[in-house]
């Protein structure tokens, strides 16, 4: 009950005006795309949102509520995306993502965590990966003759989707090197937690974080590299929140973005025109805002003392994805209605345990994507190409942005 009597302020400064639902007004584009919470727009109550999940999290605070396995669901039904903080802090300044971390922190140690959480957490427990998979495993897609640099102060951390999709991690490779990039890989690293914190775990959270963040100090590790989204917003908004962060973490877009413009990567172009549209991922953009931790007093409308860095989902990470496609010859960019802090979520975080809701969700970012007329949704998430990427006959396909770069990065024989 701690962590929710934080938030207390949040919870009784609700006013019920429904903007966690909605984009705003003065940026909609019209009715349709216009939503931004995955869970109300699937089921249309009001408990089923940002403004409900408040509600819930009041209720539990005070002692009026009682968890129940159908609560848990809707809790973790809930992508927990963000949108709904973002547009609730276009009116106000309160911290509804926080008080859901927290109402799924109560839920856990409540003992009503969701089955197939408590196995993936088993999993990472015992395996330091989701999957459950050995760790002898992991480095067994990297190709044997693979060179490193062992001197360099940057790694490359390749995260749990290393396990099911290698070929991310080796377009990551093959752009570092092609832009003499110096870097190497850790044996030891372990997943970066994020799914874990995402639970409610904070305890088993906690621990892997500061497994990793321990390793890195050890390998005099300055900068962190990733091509997972989950695993850049994990280092940049809950390793903070946990343990000392003398690193950098980048993004593999932010690398590619920068060879680019320095003329250290050189690009090929598309073998015909094509048409694309960017899906911004919430761990890459809302999500990833660096954490600041504040504790102070809040008086009357709200003035908090000493002041407080509000994280607004406006500093994530948005134009290097789309600076990368550009550079691409060949490639027109055309954006969705619903972009960069205000991104519909792909909806994969709810496939655990609410596959309908993970369904509507995917198919309705599916639909906006071809509304602009793209011939693929590009992205470089793991999970959104779960989301988005689903088997049979769909309106648009999916293109994972780090696998499209590498593969037109112009050769030397090429120039």
């Amino acid at each position: 009950m701690s962590d929710l009597n934080r938030f207390r302020y949040t919870m009784e400064s609700c006013n019920h005006c429904g903007q966690c639902k909605w984009i705003l007004p003065s940026r909609m584009w019209g009715w349709d795309f216009a939503e931004v919470c995955p869970i109300h727009a699937r089921y249309g109550f009001d408990a089923c949102s940002g403004q409900g999940l408040l509600n819930m999290a009041r209720e539990r605070m005070e002692n009026k509520l009682q968890w129940s396995e159908g609560m848990a669901k809707l809790v973790h039904g809930c992508t927990a995306c963000g949108a709904c903080d973002v547009n609730c802090k276009s009116v106000r300044d309160m911290e509804l993502q926080e008080t859901i971390y927290a109402l799924r922190q109560d839920c856990a140690e409540s003992g009503f965590l969701p089955e197939a959480k408590r196995r993936t957490a088993e999993n990472i427990r015992k395996t330091g990966n989701r999957h459950g998979l050995p760790p002898e495993e992991r480095l067994a897609r990297l190709p044997e003759d693979l060179t490193e640099d062992e001197n360099a102060d940057t790694v490359l951390f390749l995260g749990c989707d290393i396990y099911r999709r290698p070929e991310t991690a080796l377009a990551a490779i093959r752009i570092l090197k092609a832009g003499g990039v110096r870097f190497r890989i850790l044996r030891e690293e372990r997943c970066c937690g994020a799914y874990l914190w995402r639970a409610g775990l904070r305890e088993q959270a906690a621990e892997q974080m500061g497994q990793n963040a321990r390793l890195f100090r050890e390998q005099g590790i300055r900068t962190v590299i990733t091509a997972c989204a989950e695993c850049f917003g994990s280092f940049r908004n809950y390793y903070p929140r946990v343990t000392e962060t003398p690193f950098e973490t980048k993004h593999i877009t932010q690398i590619a973005a920068e060879l680019i413009r320095d003329g250290r990567l050189r690009l090929r172009g598309t073998e015909k025109p094509l048409t694309l549209t960017y899906h911004d991922p919430c761990m890459l953009g809302r999500l990833s805002e660096t954490y600041v931790p504040w504790e102070g007093e809040i008086r009357s409308y709200g003035l908090h003392v000493p002041e407080k860095h509000w994280n607004r989902g406006e500093n994530g990470v948005y134009d290097p994805p789309r600076e990368v496609l550009k550079a691409i010859p060949g490639v027109t960019l055309k954006e969705m209605v619903r972009y960069k802090e205000e991104a519909w979520c792909c909806g994969a975080q709810a496939q655990e345990t609410d596959p309908d809701l993970a369904a509507f969700t995917a198919g309705e970012r599916l639909r906006e994507a071809a509304f602009t007329g793209a011939e693929a949704i590009v992205s470089c998430c793991p999970y959104c190409r779960d989301a988005l990427s689903p088997e049979g006959e769909q309106p648009v396909r999916y293109l994972d942005l780090t696998e499209f770069l590498a593969a037109h990065i112009r050769e030397e024989a090429e120039a």
